[in-house]
């Protein structure tokens, strides 16, 4: 029945491929399907060992590296980002007419009129980890905020120092700690790194999870061997592969995953396969935390005081904790990437699971997710009580 589910959704040309694993604590499958959409994939095949972009899951990772610094009495959650990044110091808030932070203008049309004030507090670490400290992509909906950071052509730039000069000329969208504003905030994150271990954030990832966990296939570089699959988007009432500004989190360009590459953007820069993201999830959650500790682990996966949204309640750490309003995702904790790549973990039923598609807006769109979703849980779910 899992597998019906996922086939259907290819069959009528809603995803390229759909791919699921699930494994238990241990690391044995229980669950493994994959299906192809020959009409525009061909031949090609799609496995646990394939290469995906993860887009947004890279978040997870840098905030567990910078957790482990934590723990390792390198920072401090609330120390000022200006102690690691000076060239904030400047930093000013956009605000409309009223003195109204953009992120909470109700005047989104005439935003480009907006006003620069000085930030009103302090920018911590943590502000960077749950996204108030005021950093955007480019879909704000405020057209001289995207054009800008579109035109800083961010995902080409040579490295985090220049990364760092960029975003310097750029407005914040809210004071920091005003609110929630999802953006380049843990791109920023990965650049603290960066300057307390003096390393790239691809040789701390590398020193810190890949080489002693033996987690080598989720990267900021592509084996020279490997592909990738490319983008498509339904946003046009059809599935088709995506060609320029299909993708505009950040304007024209996206990531590229080149081991020349000297920029590694800590949200959204990693490729990796299904089987190596299931590992490092098992990693924070089922290897004795020999990686991070109990404290840490439940800081990061616990509810936070918050809103609900349709992901459930944002943690402040890259995870959603489901609410368990519907039975079958009862305390779920889900983690995604901008192309349909989802990621959870049972602690209930100890096990974790990846779907994976490279898509943009499938036309079973629903809020913040899709109907995919609903029906392949509700069909876990039951399949799990009856066992």
């Amino acid at each position: 029945k899992l597998n019906s589910i996922l086939d259907s959704y290819v069959e009528q040309d809603i995803y390229p491929f759909l791919y699921s694993r699930i494994e238990d604590d241990k690391g044995k499958v229980i669950y493994e399907h994959s299906v192809v959409n020959r009409k525009i994939l061909g031949d090609e095949v799609v496995s646990g060992d394939s290469w995906i972009r993860i887009w947004s899951m890279t978040k997870l990772v840098t905030i567990s590296i910078l957790m482990d610094m934590v723990e390792d009495d390198l920072l401090e959650l609330n120390d000022d980002v200006l102690t690691y990044i000076p060239e904030f110091k400047n930093l000013k808030v956009a605000v409309d007419k009223n003195g109204i932070s953009l992120s909470k203008s109700k005047d989104k049309i005439n935003g480009c009129s907006y006003s620069l004030v000085p930030m009103n507090t302090k920018m911590t670490v943590e502000n960077l980890m749950n996204h108030t400290a005021g950093f955007y992509y480019a879909y704000t909906g405020i057209a001289c905020l995207d054009s800008m950071i579109s035109s800083k052509n961010i995902p080409i730039i040579a490295n985090g120092d220049q990364l760092v000069n960029s975003l310097s000329t750029l407005p914040l969208i809210q004071h920091p700690g005003e609110s929630y504003y999802y953006g380049l905030n843990t791109a920023v994150l990965g650049i603290i790194i960066e300057r307390i271990s003096g390393q790239s954030l691809r040789d701390v990832y590398n020193e810190r999870i890949s080489i002693p966990f033996g987690i080598a296939d989720l990267s900021y570089v592509l084996p020279k061997d490997e592909h990738l699959i490319p983008p498509f988007t339904g946003r046009y009432g059809n599935l088709r592969e995506a060609i320029e500004n299909d993708l505009p989190i950040l304007g024209k360009y996206v990531p590229w995953y080149d081991k020349r590459n000297n920029l590694h953007l800590g949200g959204i820069g990693m490729v990796g396969t299904a089987k190596a993201y299931i590992s490092f999830l098992r990693l924070l959650f089922y290897r004795d935390f020999n990686f991070l500790n109990k404290q840490t682990i439940s800081r990061m996966s616990s509810k936070p005081i918050g809103s609900y949204s349709e992901d459930g309640y944002n943690t402040g750490y890259a995870f959603y904790l489901t609410s368990g309003e519907r039975k079958y995702d009862k305390n779920i904790l889900t983690v995604g990437g901008y192309e349909f790549t989802k990621g959870w973990l049972d602690r209930k039923n100890k096990l974790i699971g990846v779907l994976f598609s490279q898509v943009i807006d499938a036309q079973d769109k629903v809020g913040l997710g899709s109907q995919l979703e609903e029906d392949f849980k509700k069909e876990l779910f039951t399949q799990l009580n009856a066992k």
